[in-house]
This record gives C-alpha cells, structure tokens and sequence, in this order.
C-alpha cells in the first residue's frame, strides 16, 4: 500500500487529491506543519528536507510534488496528476508545476517564513511586504490563464488542484480573491468533483476558503 504523508492544507493536497482520483489503495498520514511534527526525527527519517509531501512506495521513498505527481500519472493515468497520451500537454503541466513549486510558492514562503531568507529579525516585515507585492503580479499572471475549463488538457490535473491551493492560501494572508473571478470559476469545477471533496473532508480544511470573501 502506498502510504502519502501531508499536512491538512498545504502543497501536499495536490497529490492527496490525485490519489483520490486514481482510487489507488493509499493510507493518509497526517504531518501537521504548524505543530512542529515535520521537524521530529520520525519525520526527517522518512524526509531529511522536513517538507510534504512525501510518497511512500515498496521501492522507496519520493519526495517533491512534480516528482510525486508524475509517479502518480506514470502509475495510474487518472485526472488529477499529470496528464499523459500528449506530449505538449504533459510538458505544459509541468511547467505549470514547475513555475508554482518554484516560485509562487517560494512567494508564501516569503510572507510565512521570511527567516528562511534572512536571520536579521528587523528585516522580515520587509520580506513579507515585498512578498505580498510579488504575489499580486503573480495571482493576476494565474487569473490570465484559467479559461473556461482546465489549466492543462480536457481533465483536471495537479495544474489545477495546485492553483485551488494558492486561492485558499490567498485567503488566509487575507487577499481580496473577489479580483480573481476566472480563478474562482476554476476552483468551483473542481469542488464539484467527488475526489476533491472527499479529500478536503479528509483533511477537515473547510470549503469556505476555496471561495471569494463575499
């Protein structure tokens, strides 16, 4: 059985959603972030980096989201990871996976954890301002690309569930997501889908912020 350690919320809902889809036989094992249990030796034995997710099979241990994600696809060729049968399509996944691993999220992580990026304490709220500026122009390069359907191809895909992450991390440092109403659109399809709400139920993370303050 393959066993998906994550936090309720984080990045590591992206494969927890793709595994869902896949009806791949998987044990959930909750890492809660804000308690410190990523940095406990039973952790950092599974992930020496101390992040999630982390993907448990019989041949070993994978680590980082796109790689997880392609293991996923590779595995079981259900929506939800990284499309395959097209060879653009794939690539335009993963350069969305690439572009949101690599530097929408490392925006957040200016904001939530600016002493990863300096040890001089009076510095840091000019980390997170700088931060939240950054991450506007990146929230409006996202609201461009959603269209009427899917991020990547005629499935929802990992590209999609990744951007659903963001919206309701912008919610929770308090962003106006009322300017981003194609996001929104996109998040609505994908909580219509029985494997996104099965998981969000999982890891008890509530629809509200999925949403647009009113």
């Amino acid at each position: 059985m393959l066993k998906l350690f994550y936090s309720p919320g984080a990045c590591s809902l992206v494969p927890h959603i793709a595994l869902e889809q896949a009806g791949a036989d998987y044990e959930p094992v909750r890492v809660v972030l804000l308690q410190g249990e990523h940095l406990k030796p039973e952790y950092l034995a599974i992930n020496p980096h101390a992040r999630v997710p982390a993907l448990v099979i019989d041949q070993g241990t994978i680590t980082e989201n796109i790689a997880i994600l392609n293991y996923i696809a590779d595995r079981f060729s259900a929506a939800g990871s990284v499309p395959r049968g097209d060879a653009y399509v794939t690539a335009k996944c993963n350069e969305l996976l690439g572009w949101f691993a690599s530097t929408v999220h490392i925006t957040f992580a200016l904001i939530w954890r600016a002493s990863r990026f300096s040890d001089e304490e009076n510095i840091h709220p000019l980390i997170q301002d700088y931060g939240r500026r950054i991450l506007v122009a990146q929230f409006e390069e996202i609201e461009g690309l959603v269209g009427d359907g899917w991020l990547a191809g005629d499935h929802f895909s990992a590209a999609d569930t990744y951007a659903l992450t963001f919206f309701r991390w912008g919610r929770r440092i308090g962003m106006d997501m009322r300017d981003y109403p194609k996001w929104a659109a996109l998040n609505q399809r994908l909580l219509a889908e029985p494997s996104v709400q099965r998981v969000v139920d999982i890891e008890e993370i509530g629809f509200e912020l999925f949403q647009p303050a009113a």
